[in-house]
């Protein structure tokens, strides 16, 4: 059995500057703010979710950690948020289901060396739906999260599940959670990063190439974290619609509101709101497509309809 390290106090040093008359100013970090991470790819996203935030809070700082953004999209939205050019401590080579997410997710273990008091981390695909006051609210020591009906152990592959388990003494069959939303005091997690590359170094890169940072985080956050109502991350493709108004849509698929495939409904209507065709032109063939797509499907239902014999176009 590998051995298990004892988790580390964590101290918040408070820097002072000498002041004439034997004063001193006392530092005190900024209070909260909201950080993101993005790369080209998810350049529409990004506007689209700084948007949604200024509608609903429109003095809240928000800081982008800059994946790969092109110069143009830099200068697009340079007046929305704060962006920090950065580079994943680490890199894992997706497989699998989940192969579409880029290393660029990793960018949110750099939340750690934010010098704010508390920090909202947001994944790029979500749209913010109203005040998010109530996420800045949770204990000291603890990370406050969404959880999900997984299980944690259910996050890591077959083959991998009985290793871990014999080797991490953590909570594995409780409840897991998305990692695309978490809020912590940064000052309590300094050594986010080296746990996180810690974990890959002892256990190797295959093991979390399932899904990256967020079975990181399960772990390092393991007993940790405070739960938030499942409104602040709602999934348009896995939660009851049916369910309380969401308060935070996270577009959790392959297939993003900005690819031409994505399906009507599942909250397309919100993401086309808080996009700009200056700030992405081919939201405009997006449209169009969808457009052709729904006369299509009308007119296939129609046709067999009239034959009265029922077919859902979605079939076809």
């Amino acid at each position: 059995m590998l051995a298990r390290k004892k988790d580390d106090d964590f101290h918040f040093y408070v820097k002072t500057t000498n002041m004439t008359h034997n004063k001193t100013l006392t530092y005190r970090p900024e209070s909260r703010c909201i950080a993101t991470s993005a790369d080209a790819n998810y350049f529409p996203a990004l506007m689209a979710l700084l948007r949604s935030i200024r509608r609903v809070d429109e003095d809240l700082k928000v800081i982008v950690f800059d994946g790969g953004l092109t110069l143009r999209q830099k200068k697009l939205m340079q007046r929305s948020a704060e962006i920090i050019p950065k580079r994943p401590v680490v890199r894992i080579k997706g497989t699998g289901k989940f192969s579409y997410i880029g290393n660029t997710t990793l960018l949110k273990l750099e939340t750690s060396e934010l010098d704010i008091e508390k920090v909202l981390y947001l994944d790029a695909d979500m749209l913010v739906m109203e005040n998010l006051d109530p996420l800045f609210d949770f204990p000291e020591g603890r990370v406050g999260v969404v959880k999900e009906v997984n299980s944690v152990k259910n996050m890591f592959r077959m083959r991998h599940r009985k290793y871990m388990m014999d080797n991490i003494d953590i909570q594995w069959e409780g409840r897991g959670f998305n990692a695309g939303l978490f809020a912590l005091r940064p000052s309590e997690w300094r050594d986010l990063k080296e746990k996180a590359v810690s974990l890959i170094s002892d256990f190797g890169e295959d093991i979390f190439s399932k899904s990256k940072d967020q079975q990181l985080l399960n772990i390092i956050f393991n007993g940790k974290t405070h739960e938030f109502p499942s409104r602040y991350n709602f999934s348009p493709f896995y939660d009851d619609k049916r369910a309380e108004q969401p308060a935070i849509i996270h577009y959790l698929s392959e297939v993003k509101p900005w690819h031409m495939p994505y399906e009507q409904g599942h909250y397309y209507d919100e993401f086309r709101d808080n996009i700009r065709i200056f700030e992405f032109p081919e939201i405009f063939f997006v449209d169009l497509f969808r457009k052709i797509r729904a006369v299509k499907r009308k007119a296939i239902n129609t046709f067999y309809s009239v034959i009265d014999e029922p077919r859902d176009a979605r079939t076809i």
